[in-house]
């Protein structure tokens, strides 16, 4: 997780530093945290995987000034392609719980403002406010002077010489529970986009909630679904669209309309650009709910062919693309024998760094385990805090700690049957307040055997106090520390040398060799991953199957991964 705060508190103070940060060509989604504040910058998001959320909607603002009347350096206008706040040209970038305005002004002075210019595929937008005038949310492709305006970033999304006659487009936007705001065509463009409980408001100069822009052969363009439509212009100042071109397709489904929407719905652009059936309503609620008036060509759907028009339908595509569907993320919180390591440190590893490549592809996993971390500091530092802006019902928060607790560290230590519960509950009820599921995992057992070869049992009272809060609270429990110790006495000692990082003399990463008695090197952080998974899954607990699972499990790691 990437931090940003203008304060200088987190790991950048512009959003553009920390995209570009980014490494890319990973499956799992970057996540950009947002401190609120008002970060007044030019954004280009064009890596893949990336979700940047807020920290408070109203309080997190992205804002920027450019309009279409501003100048080139030969004096010719900017035009409206280039007034972007906001341009993402990445594929499967979500933007969550804040603000993006353009605050270049009335476009009767300026021109178009774009707020927000969605031009990669599978966007996702959620509990986001898009503020401006004049063409405030263009979903839609590139063109050769927005690639050239915006280097040396590389876009690889789809572009189009122009944008007024392009191409079927393969591109597709989700919003859900976005406020919308502006006048004149403020929702524009070719893209399959689908709206749900979202706010169009119209500013009071009014004008149309859209302009769709669909190519003749494309099924669908802009749908809304139990959207409101609202306002502050005269009553009947507000078009529900006019078509860009000729064959653009817009519908209304189940939506609310309140005075300021016109008694007529959709409008003609002009003779060539009538509106055709490809405009239509279907149960529309509120003041304009009456349809007596409308446009004589647009469509009135009725309940059949209402019922097809579905999320999938619209946006699925080639991929089976389900965008209302969240991708359930695991979150980790816990300490250095779970944290993530570089590749400076192999081969020691955590075991939370090898869970990712034992889940399937329908699981993501977020590593905030950090090391030297107890249950009390990581709170102290807000990281929890940070995830739960994060959490989203089906996610899990997977919480370890105990190593530094035991620390005489003030900073750090908590008392087993007081404090370190009490810490625990923090995590619990922040898990909770998000819908997601909290689960406690015991600590590893430290590699310290006595003269009968038996393993000890070094972490006292904190293992006990986490079975018995798990039992009280009612969350799952994952006894890592007892599933472990039968794995680790029937290795013995020299056999858990090849758990622990033992690396002799001449390494690489460790030219004086290591003897760590605490943390895992690569081959048994598999196989307490697989514990943790086996357990998870309710599985027995015999230790055949850890030692079994974990050997089969080695290759599941790519190769670049074992290089020193």
């Amino acid at each position: 997780m990437i931090i940003v705060a203008k304060d200088g508190s987190g790991d950048f103070t512009t959003i553009q530093a920390a995209v570009d940060a980014v490494p890319g060509g990973g499956r799992k989604p970057e996540i950009i945290l947002l401190r609120m504040d008002t970060y007044t910058e030019r954004v280009v998001v064009n890596k893949d995987n990336v979700r940047i959320v807020g920290e408070a909607r109203d309080r997190t603002v992205i804002t920027w000034s450019a309009c279409a009347k501003d100048q080139n350096p030969d004096g010719s206008e900017r035009g409206t392609f280039l007034s972007f706040s906001v341009l993402v040209t990445g594929r499967n970038v979500e933007f969550e719980n804040l603000t993006i305005r353009n605050d270049a002004g009335d476009g009767r002075d300026v021109g178009q403002a774009v707020a927000v210019y969605a031009a990669g595929d599978r966007g996702v937008w959620r509990n986001v406010r898009m503020i401006a005038s004049q063409d405030t949310l263009f979903c839609g492709p590139l063109m050769p002077k927005v690639e050239a305006d915006i280097l040396p970033r590389i876009s690889h999304a789809e572009c189009v010489e122009s944008c007024g006659d392009c191409p079927v487009t393969a591109s597709r936007q989700y919003f859900e529970d976005c406020f919308i705001q502006g006048d004149v065509d403020f929702i524009f463009g070719p893209y399959r986009c689908w709206f749900e409980r979202c706010t169009l408001y119209m500013n009071a100069r009014g004008g149309m909630y859209t302009a769709a822009n669909t190519p003749k052969d494309q099924p669908y363009g802009m749908v809304f679904h139990a959207c409101t439509l609202t306002g502050e212009c005269a009553e009947g100042m507000a078009s529900l669209g006019r078509p860009w071109r000729q064959y653009a397709r817009t519908l209304f489904l189940e939506c609310e309309m309140d005075a300021c929407v016109s008694p007529r719905g959709f409008s003609d652009w002009n003779a060539e650009k009538p509106v055709t059936d490809r405009y239509g309503e279907w149960r529309t609620k509120g003041e304009r709910a009456d349809q007596s008036e409308r446009h004589p060509n647009q469509k009135r759907l009725t309940d059949e062919e209402a019922s097809v028009v579905t999320i999938p339908e619209v946006l699925s595509g080639y991929d089976g693309w389900r965008p209302d569907r969240r991708t359930p993320t695991w979150y980790l919180c816990g300490d250095s024998t779970m944290a993530d390591y570089p590749k400076s440190s192999f081969p020691m590893t955590g075991w939370g760094q090898a869970l990712p490549k034992l889940l399937p592809e329908n699981v993501f996993v977020e590593n905030c385990a950090v090391n030297g971390r107890s249950s009390k500091s990581f709170v102290a530092e807000k990281r929890l805090n940070f995830i739960e802006l994060c959490l989203r019902p089906g996610d899990r928060l997977i919480i370890s700690f105990s190593h530094n607790d035991e620390k005489a560290d003030p900073m750090r230590s908590t008392a087993a049957r007081t404090t370190f519960p009490e810490y625990l509950n923090l995590y619990i009820d922040a898990a909770r307040r998000q819908g997601a599921e909290p689960i406690l995992a015991t600590p590893i057992p430290r590699q310290h055997f006595d003269e009968n070869g038996k393993l000890l049992r070094t972490h006292g009272e904190y293992p006990a106090a986490m079975r018995d809060l798990a039992a009280y609270r009612g969350v799952r429990l994952i006894d890592i520390e007892n599933a472990c110790m039968a794995l680790f006495e029937k290795l013995g000692p020299d056999g858990t040398n090849e758990v622990f990082c033992h690396v002799p003399a001449g390494h690489v990463n460790y030219p004086d060799g290591c003897s760590d008695h605490s943390h895992l090197q690569e081959r048994g952080a598999i196989r307490v991953a697989s514990v943790f998974l086996r357990l998870l899954k309710g599985e027995t607990a015999s230790e055949g199957q850890y030692g079994e699972a974990s050997d089969d499990m080695t290759g599941l790691f790519r190769e670049e991964d074992r290089l020193c």
